[in-house]
Formats: C-alpha cells, sequence, structure tokens
C-alpha cells in the first residue's frame, strides 16, 4: 500500500497525482479531510509516490501494475443510433440498446483472457456511465512490462474507433483483402477470431433488432452502411437488396431489421460466405480497446466502488458470467444508498439493541451484494499471491501487515 499511487480529483477540477499511504487508516483519513469526487489507482513504484520529488527521476519507476483494459461504448459512435455522437438529445448517455456492446465485449475479453492467456483472477467493474473496465490481478499479469501488455491489447484488437480497422487473420496468414478462386473454400480465421464469432454471432440478431437494437435494416441510412461492408464480389447482392428494401422501408413488418437480417444471413450461409457474415458481425460489435490504458504502467484508472462524478452511479464489480443481467439504470446511485443507510440505521438501533451487535451500514445498502462478490475476489485471490512469493505468510518486502494486492 505504501508505494501504490492513487489520484484524487477534487471540486472544481483539481487533479492530485502521487498520493500514497503508509496504512489503510492513513488513506481513510485523507479520504475524509479531502471528500474526492474521483479515485484513480495506479502503479506500485520503487519509492512511495508522495516522496517521488526528493528523489531522482530514474529512481523513480513503476515496478509493478494489474493488467487493465477500458471499454467505452463512446468508440462505437459510429455503430450505436441510440446515444453517442449520431443521437442528438442523448450524446453522453448509454441505454439497454447501445449497452448490448458492453456486454459483448466484456462476453469476448473475459473468455480470451481467460482461455488464451490462462489468466483466473479478472475483475470486471462497471465504470459509472458509458462503459466497463478490466482487472487483470494475477500475479504473471501484474509483472508485464509495456511489450508484453502491447502485445496482449494488439492480439485482442481487430476493430478500434472512427472507422479504423486491422484486415482480420486467417490460420493461414491470408487476409479478408486476398482473393480466393471461385468455389474455393474459404479461408480457415484464426481460432481467437472464430470464438469471438461463437459468441457474437448469436447476439447481433438483437442488437440489429428494430425493438431491442438499433434498426440497423430499417433505416435507410444504417442499412447503406451494414451493406457497404459486403465485399465488392456481391455488389450484385448489394445493389438488389439496397433498391428493394430501400424502395419498401417497412414493408408492413412490424420487426423488419430482424427479418431482413435473417434474409442476408440464410443467404451468405448458402453460398459459403460465412467469413463475410462473421465479418460483418465483428465490424459492429466485436470489442474496441483504449490500448493506452492497457499499455501504460504510468497510466491510472478508476477505483472500484468510486462514485462517478457526473452520473452519481457506483462504480460496482459484477460477475462477467452474469454481465446480461447487468443494466446500467438499475446500478446503485450515492443519493440510494444515502437513503438505504438511514432507514437501515432506524430499523437496527432497536433490533441490534438487545444482542450489542453492530451490522455495517452496506450490509443494509443494494450495494451489498456488489460487495460481497468483490470479497470473495479477494479471498480466490490471496493464496494465487501466496504461491507466487517467497515471503512469509501475514508480511510484505518491508515487514507490514500484508494488503491484498488488487485495486
Amino acid at each position: 500500500l505504501a508505494r501504490r499511487e492513487f489520484s484524487f480529483t477534487l471540486a472544481g477540477d483539481v487533479y492530485l497525482r502521487y498520493q500514497s499511504f503508509e496504512t489503510s487508516s492513513e488513506f481513510r483519513k485523507e479520504l475524509v479531510k479531502l471528500c474526492p469526487h474521483k479515485i484513480d489507482i495506479g502503479a506500485v513504484y520503487s519509492t512511495a509516490p508522495k516522496k517521488h520529488r526528493a528523489i531522482l527521476p530514474s529512481s523513480f519507476k513503476p515496478e509493478w501494475k494489474e493488467l487493465v483494459f477500458d471499454i467505452d461504448l463512446t468508440d462505437y459512435d459510429e455503430v450505436r443510433y441510440c446515444c453517442g455522437e449520431q443521437s442528438e438529445n442523448a450524446k453522453s448517455a448509454v441505454c439497454s440498446r447501445c449497452w448490448l456492446l458492453a456486454q459483448s465485449a466484456v462476453l469476448c475479453v473475459d473468455r480470451a483472457l481467460r482461455e488464451d492467456f490462462g489468466f483466473e483472477h479478472l475483475l470486471w467493474v462497471y465504470s459509472g456511465r458509458r462503459g466497463v473496465h478490466c482487472w487483470v490481478c494475477d500475479p504473471a499479469a501484474r509483472k508485464l512490462d509495456t511489450v508484453a501488455r502491447t502485445a496482449i491489447v494488439e492480439y485482442l484488437t481487430l476493430v478500434r474507433g472512427g472507422n479504423s480497422r486491422k484486415p482480420i487473420l486467417t490460420a493461414g496468414g491470408l487476409t479478408k483483402y486476398e482473393s480466393r478462386g471461385i468455389g474455393a473454400p474459404e479461408p480457415v480465421l484464426h481460432p481467437c477470431v472464430d470464438a469471438a464469432c461463437d459468441i457474437l454471432l448469436p447476439r447481433f440478431a438483437e442488437y440489429c433488432s428494430t425493438k431491442r437494437g438499433q434498426d440497423l435494416f430499417g433505416v435507410p441510412a444504417r442499412l447503406k452502411k451494414l451493406l457497404s461492408y459486403l465485399p465488392e464480389d456481391l455488389e450484385e447482392l448489394r445493389s438488389h437488396m439496397a433498391e428493394d428494401w430501400l424502395e419498401h422501408p417497412s414493408n408492413g413488418m412490424e420487426e423488419v431489421s430482424l427479418k431482413r437480417w435473417n434474409t442476408l444471413r440464410t443467404f451468405l450461409k448458402e453460398h459459403k460466405r460465412n467469413n463475410v457474415l462473421k465479418e460483418l458481425v465483428l465490424n459492429y460489435t466485436y470489442p474496441r480497446l483504449d490500448a493506452n490504458v492497457s499499455t501504460s504502467l504510468n497510466h491510472l484508472l478508476k477505483s472500484p466502488f468510486c462514485i462517478h462524478p457526473k452520473t452519481g452511479y457506483v462504480c460496482v464489480p459484477f460477475d462477467p458470467q452474469q454481465v446480461t443481467s447487468l443494466n446500467p439504470v438499475d446500478v446503485p446511485t450515492l443519493s440510494q444508498l444515502v437513503e438505504q443507510a438511514r432507514a437501515g440505521d432506524v430499523e437496527s438501533s432497536v433490533a441490534d439493541s438487545s444482542s450489542g451487535r453492530h451490522l455495517l451500514s452496506y450490509k443494509r445498502t443494494a450495494l451489498k451484494a456488489s460487495i460481497d462478490y468483490f470479497e470473495a475476489f479477494i479471498q480466490r485471490l490471496c493464496p494465487a499471491d501466496v504461491e507466487a512469493t517467497t515471503m512469509t505468510p501475514g508480511s510484505t518486502v518491508d515487514g507490514s501487515h500484508k494488503m491484498p494486492s488488487v485495486p
């Protein structure tokens, strides 16, 4: 704890970096004193960050940090129409329609980190506004240098925000830009791409639907954009569909986008163009990562259980396998927690008086499930820390009380 960097954002956007604390009680006192609007967590340094001005810059270096990922829905603004830059009334918002993108990203990245890299201790946290954060806390992940972190991010990156995308690699080294002979089998995609498609394809129908998603086939501009992803050798199909569907915007169908998606999907499958189908889905729904957050050891990330200063939502940890049940509008807010805690204090003052026991305030609020999940995560992580070190149990390098190496 003494060498871990924290930063505080105070009222008036006053930003304090290189904060560090010898003990948890000192940390708590400073929080009560300053009442920061936001708390960010950084790396563990060679020296206590608060003393960095007293030593040579060459002696002050980050030694380790969790491997972190930041997924923000603003990077999907080109393919989400309910909120973001393409929405006149909800540029900074998120809703259930575009939250499907965050859910898909969590499922894809979580699978890749666990199955492709073997990481086990992944803490997923709602960012409090438009995205999610992932803290990979395995001992091996915390020791990765910038080169290794960059390699992992590049492995996971297919699509970037702002129409920037790299060719989808196949197992044989081909890309989507290279021609194949008529009737020749499609190249085999890289296993990581295929695994992502296994997750994303079944979910795409909901994303493109009229009722629950983005109505990708029902609005002319969105339809044109989607059909533009079809390759040149399918120009005849693209022109025919565009002409027919644009001439009959809804065709009297209530769920026009879903039915047209099924038509396009069936055609591509029947003509053995599965890779075209997969690429279309990847371009819309594959995870878009902020590389700088993951690769730089100096980068800080918002603390779990922090209150987002603009929304009031709590940055709650969640089970990635239950992400489809997570609705950002149902996440507890600070004002709700205060009301629940006050109501609980009144009720418990009578119930606990006879036993003399004091129930922690959060146990009586909507935050209980999230904190219970976080505590269970720490309990699973601690044995991994013990196994990865030769230090005596209950102590750190400097002999102080052992603190969990998690944010």
